[in-house]
């Protein structure tokens, strides 16, 4: 078993970094190593499984910015904030002696924080974020809502990886022959995704006078380049050949589209999902 982790582009649709470590590698672990991708300007969304103090001493020491959704039930200062009605608050975080010792282990200031709660209703339950953006008017409560609506891209991700790219499904049993596929995988996916964003501009201009907005199917398109994408890297040293065949590319992947009907919800279907796992019958590589 191993434990796969994406540094995702929300807004570009790109992996940023990536990485396949042992099956017991923490997820708060691997974020440490994706942020040293990160850009100044950067906000790094998280959902509640990276809560953790040294998390928030790490970007406060970088002066990098984050959204994190925190865990309502753990901490007795996120609780009294849900029972207390607020829209916001700016909350001192100070950590606990295991912090304190994680912080010294890292390198990182152990001194208390200031982060902002966010309160967002959604139907049936109350969400939390916690953040250091502390200038409410810059950033006013109302947009935090939609900013970490923008964190579903990362699920979209895992499930073009796993469902689609089949990620799991590996050609060999050997850890390096799983790192070498687990890559190729996520670099096909990239340039996917860049040749889906230029087929995206074509279609919008075809379909703007149209009442409903369409985009690239993207299960199409990643049908389509896995059998161009060996052919298009061979031929890079063509440059007349290889643009020729990337605009032929281009423009077959812009003729598979569908609609966007916004605001659709569905119950979200629990299946068995043995059958959909690519389990090797061989002894653990990682």
């Amino acid at each position: 078993m191993g434990m796969a982790s994406v540094y995702y582009d929300v807004l570009n649709h790109l992996v940023i970094d990536a990485s396949i470590n042992p099956r017991k590698t923490s997820e708060k672990a691997c974020a440490e190593k994706h942020l040293h991708f990160s850009q100044d300007l950067d906000l790094n969304l998280y959902d509640r499984g990276y809560n953790a103090f040294w998390l928030y001493a790490f970007h406060h020491h970088h002066q990098s910015t984050f959204c994190m959704r925190a865990k309502t039930k753990q901490s007795l200062q996120v609780q009294a904030f849900v029972k207390s009605g607020k829209k916001e608050q700016i909350m001192t975080i100070s950590p606990n002696k295991t912090s304190v010792k994680t912080c010294q282990d890292k390198g990182l200031p152990s001194t208390s924080i200031q982060c902002r709660l966010i309160r967002v209703e959604l139907k049936n339950e109350v969400e939390v974020l916690i953040t250091n953006l502390l200038d409410k008017v810059q950033y006013p409560v109302s947009c935090f809502k939609g900013l970490y609506h923008l964190r579903w891209g990362i699920e979209e991700n895992y499930k073009r990886l796993k469902q689609w790219l089949e990620i799991e499904n590996f050609s060999g049993q050997s850890a390096l022959s799983i790192r070498q596929d687990f890559y190729a995988k996520i670099v096909a996916l990239n340039l996917t995704t860049l040749v889906v964003i230029s087929s995206q501009n074509v279609v919008s201009k075809r379909k703007q006078k149209c009442r409903l907005k369409y985009q690239v199917n993207f299960a199409q398109a990643l049908s389509k380049m896995k059998h161009k994408i060996l052919y298009l890297l061979s031929i890079t040293v063509n440059k007349k050949m290889f643009y020729n065949e990337l605009n032929k590319l281009i423009e077959y992947i812009s003729k598979t589209i569908e609609a966007v009907r916004r605001g659709r919800s569905f119950p979200r279907k629990l299946k068995n999902i043995k059958n959909d796992i690519h389990y090797s019958q061989y002894k653990s590589s990682l």
